[in-house]
């Protein structure tokens, strides 16, 4: 199973050989692909091989590219993530408005949640009280925007009243770094299946090439956010979010790191819009509950 997370911070030539991963820089070193969940390219003057490209695509592995700021810009994404690819989108495309509805009720309940728990770890006992009474209230497509009077709240009560989630600041900064993680990895889960993302269950921007994996990954920015809210000092903020892949997840009765959560818990929700079962739940974030 993949589970590390690579991060090639500076220049770097990245090739293959006999399975695996070759990274050229002030000194070499070799990582099995077989190994490898997530990797992150975050200098722009690093180059990797076309050949390098396709096994790891072959691996399933999560390929983030960063911009010139570091920050997460583009990914791999797979071409034939599943022999059944033709069929899953077939009946993608025919998901019920009914079950969109029901999905997105139980995503946006335990999303505001765990920001619950995440305000009360912080002492925001008050406003966490609040989140309590709107996770009472989502109704099924939350018609009433729970989710934004959710996110109101939480935010101002973590980092001020003042504070805005489009403001240029190190906070958002390494929240965007950590929810494009996320995204990506939810993303590449989708593929995997044999589903798209670009048809969603609430999100709908035809021009998001995401819009399903926005979607599914809502339940697990509350963990981003407890990460940076653990960041003393912004200037290695990237590491300490990457840090994130290596969390505790309880799902299913069983303890997982987030990539292997992620992984169940898309597939669950794939499953529930199929009729097949009911929406998977996290039953514990580690990082959020823990005291340290």
């Amino acid at each position: 199973m993949s589970f590390r997370t690579v991060v090639i911070k500076n220049r770097a030539k990245i090739e293959t050989r006999l399975g695996w991963l070759v990274i050229r820089g002030e000194e070499e070193k070799l990582v099995h692909i077989s190994e490898i969940g997530t990797l992150i390219i975050e200098s722009c003057a690093s180059v990797i091989t076309a050949q390098s490209l396709c096994e790891l695509a072959k691996n399933k592995t999560n390929v983030i590219f960063c911009d010139e700021k570091h920050l997460p810009y583009g990914q791999i994404s797979m071409l034939y993530g599943n022999h059944l690819t033709s069929g899953q989108v077939k009946r993608q495309a025919r998901w019920s408005d009914k079950m969109k509805d029901k999905a997105w009720k139980e995503i946006v309940r335990q999303k505001i949640l765990w920001q619950m728990h995440v305000l009360q770890k912080h002492g925001k006992d008050e406003a966490a009280w609040l989140l309590l009474d709107y996770i009472n209230n989502v109704e099924d497509g939350d018609v009433t925007n729970r989710e934004g009077h959710a996110a109101k709240v939480y935010f101002n009560a973590l980092f001020g009243q003042d504070f805005g989630r489009r403001d240029d600041n190190e906070f958002n900064s390494a929240l965007n770094y950590g929810y494009a993680i996320l995204l990506s990895s939810v993303a590449r889960e989708i593929v995997a299946a044999g589903y798209i993302t670009q048809l969603g269950i609430h999100h709908i921007n035809e021009y998001n090439l995401y819009n399903l994996a926005s979607d599914i990954m809502e339940v697990f920015r509350p963990l981003v956010d407890a990460y940076v809210l653990s960041i003393d000092d912004f200037v290695n903020f990237k590491s300490k979010v990457t840090a994130v892949l290596s969390s505790k997840v309880v799902i299913s009765d069983k303890e997982h790191f987030l990539d292997n959560a992620i992984r169940i818990y898309t597939r669950g929700v794939l499953r529930f819009m199929e009729g097949e079962s009911e929406m998977p739940k996290i039953e514990k974030f580690i990082d959020i509950l823990s005291n340290s």
